[in-house]
């Protein structure tokens, strides 16, 4: 690869940034039943999101997310895999999922500014 070139963007779908008062939760394992790591949501697409989480995830771990907008009666709760982690400085991790199933545009709607 030539460094002069751009690099291509691979994403499916645009980030958006979540919207004020969006919660999440991210328990390790497809079941839920693991301790709650999730700080904040950092942003949020169709396929997938970006997050601080407490402890280490690993690529490839299974996780479950549960997704709440302000606007919502209840939370969206998906499985997704960990595609990537990385440490940051204050000890937590910022790591990206993807979702087993995209999320719909409408319920994106409710979680994102758009």
């Amino acid at each position: 690869m030539n460094p002069s070139e751009p690099t291509k963007n691979r994403r499916r779908s645009r980030r958006q940034k979540p919207k004020r008062g969006t919660k999440v939760a991210c328990r390790k394992g497809a079941f839920g039943m693991g301790a709650n790591v999730a700080l904040s949501v950092l942003d949020v697409s169709e396929s997938g999101l970006r997050l601080l989480v407490k402890g280490p995830l690993s690529p490839g771990d299974e996780v479950e997310i549960s997704l709440e907008g302000t606007a919502q009666a209840k939370p969206f709760k998906m499985t997704a895999q960990v595609a990537w982690a990385l440490p940051t400085a204050d000890g937590s991790y910022c790591v990206g999922v993807k979702f087993q199933r995209d999320l719909r545009y409408a319920d994106l709607h409710l979680l994102a500014w758009m």
